[in-house]
């Protein structure tokens, strides 16, 4: 026979709307729901009589559960009025409560509901045969039936074994399946109801406290379920991350998640000497590492980390990360239109490349806006030459069209890295498509490299960057073309370009191929202000010429 939650339940409902007095053991392990599937009981089913709820927790006397115990009954069903006749005043909390438990009668106390739980975090001050002794007390004298929620496992059996047969009768063993503990709770779950059970199904987790947990933290990141409606992919990486992540610090609190995935990674890539990390390897069973094989923190992993360290979500990155993933998104549908497009042109015998053109140029134009983030210029460059081949009469229309782009294309190639050879060739295919473009890259050059050079710190970058890196790029020809006059007015507002300059000079780098231009002028300025400076200033530029003659 299957035991489930509900054969418990109808069993304990059967038992307390009984007139008789039992001991009812509900035992299992810590987390499982036993309080709470009480409480419930309770609530949806006995609310009309009498009952009484008693945690041992923080409890170091006898006093203290007789004084709670007669506190919660008092108020139930006409106890107040008992009290009033009983000592004329109504003073019970002014003196010693428990003397009052001989004023009632054994009627008072029958079919009454005590329920003690919290055995295994009994204070060492408070014996726990004391408590069974009561417990025994109100259910052999009193009439009451009683009820222990505990987990055996964490209980010293002999002081339990002495008392069991005269205080229980009945004994549950309370295992929920992994549904009956979710059943439990699932009302308080408002956002991304599709995902939990089947994440605690497949890790095997019946543990109410981790389950809550786990809910609360789905709970606080509800406000991005709305915009994540039509991107299925991006809503589950973003509900795996607070699935596995809340879950992981239920478990263990402050876990370093970094090093946890620098753990998995290390042991994924060196199988053969794997590091050993018994708590690690328990955590990371709650992981699903999907395609990579380890843990993996990308940039929503992190944002979820800082959440369960602060309990607050960083909204407005969590957001930026998300706009980048429906962007790419829609740029990879995109791309893959293009594919399509492309293939069926040459394979679809049935597909003209009239047609070809049509929808070819129709994608780039709808996409114009972003077409630098969709395709690369190489390929970009490739489609406008697809269209001009199969739709000669509207070579200038695409031609004009691909202008404007390739500028924005460019612009961009020559932000990046100028010195690779691959750029360097595509700046080179842009710069060819039409003279428009050549002039357009000529322009750019002078401006970017009047730029370069219009500030005092962007020269003194310029010169200090070399002699960092023991190596340069284009800092030779920039600097040759700085204005002599400009470095004179730099050396009269900065001191420390004075310093770098003197830096720079002693410095062999200096005398190497173009450099030494902008040494020349350097020293021009330096000796002119030794000429026409106040005498101060004369004195100054005398003692570093001096000193770069020693030198």
């Amino acid at each position: 026979m299957i035991i489930t939650t509900n054969t418990i339940q109808d069993r304990l409902i059967e038992l307390l709307n009984s007139t008789q007095s039992f001991g009812i053991a509900l035992n299992g392990k810590w987390g499982v729901g036993k309080t709470f599937f009480w409480n419930q009981l309770i609530e949806e089913k006995f609310s009309a009589k009498k009952t009484a709820y008693i945690s041992l927790f923080g409890v170091e006397t006898i006093q203290q559960i007789k004084n709670d115990l007669l506190l919660q009954i008092y108020t139930q069903n006409g106890f107040v009025k008992k009290i009033k006749d009983k000592v004329g005043s109504f003073k019970l909390y002014g003196m010693d409560i428990s003397l009052a438990l001989s004023w009632f009668e054994k009627k008072d106390f029958e079919n009454v509901i005590v329920c003690f739980d919290d055995f295994e975090r009994i204070s060492d001050k408070l014996k726990l045969k004391d408590v069974l002794g009561l417990i025994s007390e109100l259910k052999e004298q009193k009439k009451c039936t009683v009820v222990l929620i505990l987990n055996k496992d964490e209980l010293r059996e002999d002081d339990l074994s002495k008392y069991k047969d005269k205080i229980v009768d009945y004994d549950f063993n309370y295992e929920p399946t992994v549904a009956e503990s979710f059943s439990l709770i699932k009302d308080n779950l408002k956002s991304f109801k599709a995902y939990p059970l089947e994440y605690f199904q497949k890790y095997k987790i019946n543990n109410i406290r981790i389950m809550k947990r786990v809910i609360n933290a789905l709970n606080d990141y509800a406000c991005f379920e709305e915009s994540l409606k039509d991107f299925k992919d991006i809503e589950k990486e973003l509900v795996e991350n607070i699935l596995e992540i809340s879950t992981i610090n239920a478990l263990k609190l402050s876990v370093d998640f970094e090093k946890l995935s620098k753990y998995s990674m290390q042991n994924y890539l060196d199988k053969k000497n794997k590091e050993k990390n018994e708590d690690y390897d328990q955590l990371l069973k709650y992981i699903n590492f999907g395609y990579s094989g380890y843990f993996y923190m990308s940039d929503i992993t992190y944002n979820v980390v800082d959440y369960i360290k602060n309990s607050i979500v960083d909204k407005d990155s969590l957001q930026q990360s998300i706009n980048e993933r429906i962007k790419k998104q829609k740029y990879s549908s995109i791309q893959e239109q293009i594919r399509k497009c492309t293939h069926k042109a040459r394979y679809d015998l049935n597909y003209s490349y009239n047609q070809y053109t049509k929808d070819l140029f129709n994608i780039l134009e709808s996409n114009q806006n972003n077409i630098t983030e969709i395709i690369n210029a190489d390929n970009f460059l490739f489609y406008i030459q697809q269209l001009e081949e199969f739709d000669s009469e509207n070579i200038e229309k695409y031609k004009k069209f691909a202008i404007d782009l390739l500028k924005k294309y460019l612009y961009i190639e020559l932000k990046g890295d100028r010195y690779s050879r691959w750029v360097n060739q595509t700046i080179s295919n842009i710069k060819n498509f039409d003279i428009a473009l050549n002039d357009y890259y000529n322009d750019f050059e002078k401006n970017m490299k009047n730029e370069k050079i219009s500030s005092l710190e962007s020269i003194t970058n310029l010169m200090l960057n070399p002699i960092r890196k023991s190596s340069w790029g284009e800092e030779p020809d920039l600097l040759a073309q700085v204005n002599e006059n400009d470095i004179e007015q730099y050396f009269y507002q900065d001191m420390n370009f004075v310093d770098d300059s003197l830096t720079f000079l002693v410095n062999s780098i200096s005398r190497h191929g173009n450099f030494k231009i902008f040494r020349n002028k350097l020293l021009n300025v330096i000796k002119r202000i030794n000429q026409n400076g106040n005498k101060d200033q004369q004195v100054k530029m005398k003692k570093i010429l001096e000193y770069l003659k020693e030198e």
